[in-house]
């Protein structure tokens, strides 16, 4: 399952040449992957409010082209992997104009307690939850 996030590069999130500061555009993987698991509702406030943290354990972000202010662009986020600890997500930011790729990346979470920051097992611990990150999941897991 693929989602789109669509949004507009906002002024404040370029820089002194007139493009998107590269900073940016793992903010954009955050707000795309919190929308993502918001529709598959799996909201981070409903996941924290439960005790359950999402700490990002890696991300990683390729630049390919430039994206400018004012450009209408696309998030399209998926999960790559998830075996009840661990979700990894792969990311793909397009100029909705010309569907030119701008970056590439991904990002890995694990799972944990909120009190101890203890990894938990969403299998054993939450099966209702499992269910719907593996539901989400690219792979056949």
């Amino acid at each position: 399952m693929t989602y789109e996030y669509k949004r507009v590069v906002k002024y404040y999130e370029t820089d002194r040449m007139g493009i998107v500061h590269h900073s940016n555009y793992i903010r954009w993987f955050e707000e795309a992957r919190v929308e993502f698991m918001r529709e598959a509702d799996l909201s981070y406030k409903t996941m924290e409010d439960e005790g359950i943290m999402i700490p990002v354990v890696s991300v990683d972000c390729r630049y390919k082209n430039p994206a400018s202010f004012d450009d209408e662009i696309t998030v399209y986020t998926k999960v790559r992997k998830y075996n009840g600890i661990v979700i990894e997500l792969e990311y793909e930011v397009r100029r909705d104009s010309d569907a030119v790729v701008i970056v590439t990346g991904s990002s890995s979470h694990c799972f944990v307690d909120a009190k101890s920051f203890k990894p938990i097992n969403l299998k054993r611990t939450r099966p209702d939850m499992h269910g719907k990150f593996a539901a989400i999941t690219e792979d056949d897991r």
